[in-house]
């Protein structure tokens, strides 16, 4: 019978195997098409069919080979037990190495179930420290292994914070969870729909890229045919403009969909729970993700409201955490679209009286911001403006003048941004279009710096950079005295905090 008590070292399931496998056959799929196009469009190697389907056997017998030796070495060379408190991995087949992480000072634990996971029943877990200078390494677990090992990390858990408790004579903490946030798929679909639409156009943009990019690598003549065949019909294929805006709401309802359909895979059935400290979060339509948390690993609350938002009663929330060197690969964030639960989460972290903390003092961005916001704006504007009369385009020196409508753009970057410090926290305003507010405690705060512009001698505006172990922001164009002022304020706040 399987015992869970982790004191011996141990490899994963035998399952583990099959998705190893199966992740090294997805990693290797695209380079044995690549393989079987460039066989394809080989005009100069003759094959009858008998030919080139043995050739594609022998292709598809390596890769499989590859895909399964590597997987079973990956499979093989790990192992992990717990020890004094420590989870220890052993991995390395010529060279091995130990690596032990403190259950107790585990930064995030993170879950994936992909489908092949899910059919499995099995979980790949990922431990998170912030002194990681390298991706943490990936247990794939079956349930039983999971929740045996989530015990085991969960009582050490609770053991600490009683010490701690005790020691400062702190109201002991409560199990379970208080608050359970269910955000439905159209909330979902409605906060979605709220964001900057032109990130389905990159989305758009860079699957052509990529296609283009196949093209060029598989033929070279394949190219040379697509131009001569647009050359041929240019004609043909020269457009009104009624159709060029009908080719263009196509392409935008594509990307619209585009859009769409990654905030699904990512963000679907959303499940957030949360109690004193820790939160839960989980999402995901294929793969489902988690993270789980406690609030001091929490450095900024960030909350947006654009005019749509606004108008539907809504936000989008993130909740940033202290990254390491996983957390820049995968993206830590926990993004929430569509729901107005930024008060939830601002009495969670901030405490249920924030809203009544004083402000110390505030200072507003100034005018310099305005130019900084619009700088590259004004040189694209400034350069088709010359190109234009230097080819006699006259009538078409309206495109610069529209595109400058970025101005307003500028002006309510000014209008915008703004720094409050309050007696329990610290208040960044932001944001262009969308109203911008990030939250982070003095606790949080590691780097302040004041910096000076070429301007500042002569307007006396400076500007002011705070990173937390998380996030960095930069509050431009201040007055001079009022930032000195400031960042005194946040030296002496964070040192008695």
């Amino acid at each position: 019978m399987k015992t869970n008590d982790f004191s011996a070292p141990r490899r994963m399931s035998k399952s583990a195997f099959v998705i190893f496998l199966v992740n090294n056959l997805w990693l290797y799929a695209k380079y044995f098409l690549f393989i079987v196009i460039l066989e394809l469009f080989n005009s100069e190697k003759k094959l009858s069919f008998i030919e080139a389907a043995l050739d594609f056997l022998v292709v598809l017998a390596i890769c499989l080979t590859l895909a399964a030796v590597i997987a079973f070495i990956n499979y093989y060379s790990k192992k992990y037990y717990v020890e004094n408190g420590n989870l220890i991995f052993i991995h390395g087949l010529v060279r091995k190495e130990i690596t032990s992480i403190s259950l107790t000072k585990i930064h995030s634990l993170r879950t994936k179930q992909g489908l092949i996971y899910r059919l499995l029943d099995m979980k790949g877990v990922s431990f998170d420290t912030l002194a990681s200078q390298s991706e943490e390494i990936e247990m794939i677990l079956d349930n039983e292994d999971w929740e045996a090992l989530l015990s085991r990390i969960e009582t050490l858990d609770s053991q600490t914070q009683i010490q701690a408790s005790e020691a400062d004579k702190i109201e002991e903490k409560t199990d379970g969870y208080t608050t359970k946030l269910s955000v439905g798929n159209l909330n979902l679909i409605k906060g979605a729909l709220c964001q900057n639409h032109l990130r389905g156009m990159v989305v758009f943009g860079s699957i052509l890229v990529t296609l283009y990019d196949q093209i060029i690598s598989v033929n070279e003549n394949a190219v040379e045919y697509f131009y001569g065949y647009m050359a041929t019909h240019a004609d043909f294929l020269r457009l009104s403009l009624s159709s060029c805006i009908t080719v263009a709401a196509i392409l935008y309802i594509v990307t619209l969909l585009l859009w769409l359909g990654k905030v699904f895979l990512r963000y679907f059935n959303m499940d957030i729970r949360i109690d004193r400290e820790q939160l839960f979060f989980e999402s995901g339509l294929i793969s489902r993700n988690s993270s789980r948390f406690s609030y001091d690993k929490i450095c900024t609350v960030y909350i947006k409201r654009n005019i749509i938002e606004k108008w539907l009663a809504c936000s989008t929330v993130m909740l940033k955490q202290a990254l390491n060197a996983t957390d820049r690969n995968r993206g830590a964030d926990v993004r929430i679209y569509g729901s107005d639960s930024a008060t939830t989460f601002l009495d969670w972290w901030l405490g249920k009286d924030y809203a009544s903390s004083q402000p110390i003092v505030s200072a507003q961005s100034g005018y310099g911001l305005l130019g900084y916001t619009i700088r590259f704006d004004l040189l694209v504007s400034l350069a088709a403006g010359i190109a234009l009369c230097y080819f006699q385009y006259y009538g078409w020196l309206w495109l610069p003048v529209v595109y400058m409508i970025s101005l307003i753009k500028g002006i309510f970057a000014v209008r915008r941004s703004s720094i409050t410090l309050k007696e329990d926290y610290v208040e960044i305003n932001s944001g262009k279009f969308a109203e911008v507010k990030n939250y982070f405690k003095y606790s949080n705060m590691e780097v302040v710096r004041m910096t000076a512009t070429p301007f500042t001698p002569f307007y006396h505006r400076v500007n002011l950079v705070i990173s937390t172990n998380g996030s960095s922001f930069t509050i431009r164009s201040l007055k001079e005295q009022e930032a000195k002022e400031i960042y005194e304020l946040l030296l002496y706040n964070c040192y008695i905090k």
